[in-house]
């Protein structure tokens, strides 16, 4: 649609010198990255509480082990072969399981919906086929770039 011309990476589209390309690009780049915060924070809590760093130096002790997940997590996306294709492999099975699949499924159970057929439980059934189908493609697709990389 857009020609030969169009990159990969779509920010490297945006127009030059514009305001707004530059806080869309600084967008991209602070989003990984709060992302990652987010998502480390309870796997370092729950080291932290198991271990209790109940020194004086805890503080020291809790950025030094939060350092350290940081520095192995960018170790093991570095020599992991096609790490990117192996998340999304992962993402594509648990992603859709954990945001799609068990919540409706928990709903049903708890709301006793199988007992009567409705709209709510048909649209349900609907986001349940949804759910597999995207399940399923976003695997094959994965696996599949994972045995062409091979």
């Amino acid at each position: 649609m857009y020609g030969d011309h169009t990159k990969s990476p779509i920010t490297l589209n945006l127009p030059v010198g514009r305001i707004s390309s530059k806080i869309a690009i600084y967008t991209t780049l602070v989003n990984p990255v709060t992302k990652y915060a987010i998502v480390i924070t309870p796997i370092a809590n729950a080291i932290e509480e198991r271990y209790i760093f109940s020194t004086n130096y805890s503080q020291l002790l809790s950025i030094l082990m939060r350092t350290l997940i940081l520095v192995s997590t960018v170790v093991v996306a570095l020599t992991v072969p096609f790490f990117g294709y192996i998340m999304a492999f992962m993402g594509s099975t648990l992603s859709v399981m954990g945001t799609m699949l068990l919540p409706c499924l928990c709903y049903i159970r708890i709301k006793e919906l199988g007992r009567r057929l409705g709209l709510e439980f048909m649209v349900i059934v609907g986001i349940l086929i949804f759910g597999v189908v995207v399940g399923v493609v976003g695997t094959y697709t994965s696996v599949r770039q994972i045995a062409e990389h091979l």
